[in-house]
């Protein structure tokens, strides 16, 4: 039995939410492929990307690839626009399901000359055992994602950021926990974060889109702030996924007085030393600036994909026969 199954929009994706839940349940994936984010995802953004999400089955295995085509740049890619650091397909069983998928995203991407491009295929083995699921892409260093793991910590790492917390607390500074159903809290981050310099989050279906996600992953969503007065200090984002806190965004006032105690630097050091002793490791998130590997004891690299209009034609005809079958 084979079954193929291609949504192109947010409504028709609904209907492979089971099968969609039950792979990422059995898997090894981070809280960019659950399904809610990807259907949010193609929702939102439906008039910049244009769903193009595949699910295969066979008697040896389940594949769904959360494709899209970016209509400005005209190339394929997976769902999540500017807002998801992390990026794969859901896959388990055999591979003649996954060649199925690949065939029907590719068939339509062949038929348009589309070529490929997408980042960050998050990865914590070498390069060499990159999954077999981007066979026949160019797969290519991306950056990394710093990160701090409990078995390389076992001392305060940074006495320094200790001591500027401190003084913060010292003169009015105070560290409040939100969760992510704390939504004035959550527009507020946002609404300061949009006007600094040339954020993401200028963009207000951006914005909008992100506060969806975490309206819709309250109960994993713990926000981390420094208040005095009724002013924001320092924020934090952050996700909670399986062992892993995700430190997702970060936001620290620009005022001098502040800026010389390093807030959005102090807030993140006692975040993340708070959740190595609860036992959770911390993911800096895509991007490799200083202050993450100051704070980061290793680094899992991230990868570009990519691949030709040429080549996904070709690709697309190898797997013919499977899509046949």
């Amino acid at each position: 039995m084979r079954r193929v199954v291609i949504a192109k929009s947010a409504e028709e994706m609904r209907k492979l939410r089971p099968a969609w839940e039950h792979i990422y349940d059995e898997g090894d994936h981070t809280l960019f492929q659950k399904y809610e984010w990807n259907e949010l995802a193609a929702r939102f953004f439906a008039g910049r990307e244009e769903p193009l999400v595949v699910m295969a089955e066979d008697d040896s295995g389940i594949a769904i690839i959360p494709a899209a085509i970016n209509i400005k740049k005209r190339r394929l890619t997976l769902l999540g626009e500017e807002l998801f650091d992390y990026r794969d397909v859901l896959w388990r069983g055999g591979e003649s399901a996954l060649d199925s998928a690949w065939s029907a995203v590719l068939s339509g991407a062949a038929d348009r000359g589309l070529a490929f491009a997408m980042h960050s295929l998050r990865r914590e083995a070498s390069p060499g055992k990159l999954h077999s699921a981007w066979q026949g892409f160019d797969v290519t260093p991306f950056t990394d994602a710093p990160c701090a793991r409990r078995e390389d910590v076992g001392r305060e790492l940074h006495s320094r950021l200790v001591r500027n917390l401190r003084r913060l607390k010292r003169i009015g500074c105070e560290v409040k926990k939100y969760h992510g159903n704390h939504s004035a809290m959550v527009r507020r981050i946002y609404e300061l974060k949009s006007q600094q310099g040339e954020s993401l989050f200028s963009d207000p279906i951006r914005t909008a889109m992100l506060i969806a996600i975490i309206n819709a992953a309250a109960d994993d969503c713990e926000i981390f702030t420094l208040e005095a007065g009724g002013m924001l200090v320092a924020a934090l984002v952050t996700f909670i996924d399986g062992q892993w806190r995700r430190f997702y965004t970060t936001y620290h006032d620009d005022n001098p007085a502040w800026a010389k105690h390093s807030p959005g630097l102090s807030l993140i050091h006692a975040v993340m030393e708070e959740s190595l002793a609860n036992g959770l490791d911390c993911d800096f998130m895509t991007g490799d600036q200083p202050y993450k590997r100051r704070l980061a004891t290793s680094a899992v690299p991230l990868y570009k994909v990519s691949a030709s209009a040429e080549a996904l034609a070709e690709r697309a005809g190898a797997l013919a026969p499977a899509k046949a079958a």
